[in-house]
């Protein structure tokens, strides 16, 4: 199952390689993984396509959302 994973993270050395490595760790395969800045210069975009087991995305989902860097999260689940 493929799942989309946006968030909106500060702009700090190391943020994208610790929420790679959170995935890596749970099992899950990146398809593919997106930066982009956004007109803030202190934030980035990063937009993540990963497939892997729903209930290990919502461990991953809680884990973000306790990381300081992380601003916004939006999490859409794929089709089963």
């Amino acid at each position: 199952m493929t799942h989309t994973v946006s968030l909106l993270v500060e702009n700090h050395e190391g943020v994208l390689s610790r929420i790679a490595r959170l995935f890596d760790g749970r099992g899950y395969r990146l398809e593919s993984l997106t930066t982009s800045p956004v007109p803030d210069d202190d934030v980035n975009r990063i937009t993540l396509t990963v497939s892997g087991a729903h209930t290990a995305l919502e461990k991953v989902e809680k884990q973000l959302e306790k990381f300081i860097d992380v601003i916004y999260l939006e999490v859409k689940l794929g089709d089963s």
